[in-house]
């Protein structure tokens, strides 16, 4: 019956029947968005590093991002050198998107539990919300985790389709953003609104569809985060082409819209939408 109801609809109704569905689960935690406020430009003019999970990133020597403003996405925790890079007094950032089946909650905080051991408390967590009962923040408060560490939270429910029109508000994380695909768009977000003129990706390989293993997507063999992932959702390389298109579209939607300079780093990439540097010429 819903199938029925959706494909009699005119589309820009049921666009607007959407956003107002995705408004109104977001309305609970409004006030807990509304937050990051006080990250307005708090690193205006600096610049920062953005790390992924991307495969070309093991070619990479981390080590002097130390001293680097990073934003530490997903699963990085389990780089060998996460500790060492986190470890100094610099700002630090360990960013995850919301989840979502078809991982379950014990999954899910399986993986939070494990994530814990080894994010050190000086470490901000930038965690997302959605519309799933079952969220980041139904988990950490029923199993009281992260209660030391400051957390900074985002509403991903902006939906794009072939409507959709740019609206600054979109990218304003004291309101609802985008409902993105990858968690490294919601990482770029966070570092416009904090005002750094300069932003580096590393690990944003974007390159599954070339990648005929699942263990060779990311530069771990095996994790909690993502475990099997593919094999749940039976994902083809058609999904993956698919997929990385409209995660182009989001990338492409920022670099027009934004005055900061963003600079891909990562190795053996799809992703040239942005400017390429080698990272080691950067850091020197």
């Amino acid at each position: 019956m819903k199938k029925l109801i959706k494909s009699l609809m005119p589309p820009i109704l049921l666009d607007k029947l959407l956003y107002a569905r995705s408004y109104k689960n977001f309305l609970k935690y409004k006030d807990l968005v509304a937050e990051n406020i006080e990250l307005k430009d708090t690193h205006k003019g600096k610049r920062c590093f953005i790390l992924g999970s991307g495969p070309s990133i093991k070619k990479e020597d981390l080590k002097p991002l130390k001293n680097e403003i990073v934003f530490a996405l997903n699963n990085f925790y389990v780089h060998d050198d996460f500790a060492h890079i986190m470890s100094a007094d610099v700002d630090k950032y360990y960013m995850t998107a919301p989840i979502h089946p078809p991982q379950t909650e014990d999954e899910w905080r399986e993986w939070f539990v494990d994530m814990g051991k080894y994010i050190p408390i000086n470490v901000n967590m930038v965690l997302g919300l959605n519309s799933h009962r079952e969220n980041i923040k139904y988990i950490l408060d029923k199993h009281e985790l992260f209660k030391e560490h400051k957390i900074y939270w985002y509403y991903a429910g902006v939906n794009l389709n072939e409507y959709y029109r740019f609206n600054k508000k979109d990218i304003d994380i004291t309101n609802m953003i985008w409902s993105a695909n990858t968690v490294s768009i919601y990482a770029l977000i966070f570092a416009i609104y904090m005002g750094f003129e300069e932003i580096y990706l590393l690990g944003m390989d974007h390159n599954y569809m070339c990648i005929k293993k699942e263990s060779d997507y990311r530069f771990y063999k095996n994790a909690l985060h993502q475990k099997e992932e593919h094999k749940k959702i039976n994902f083809t390389k058609k999904d993956e082409f698919i997929g990385t298109g409209k995660v182009f579209e989001f990338y492409d939607l920022i670099k027009w819209n934004t005055n900061a300079n963003i600079i891909n780093c990562s190795n053996e990439s799809l992703l040239d939408i942005y400017t390429f540097k080698n990272i080691t010429d950067v850091i020197k």
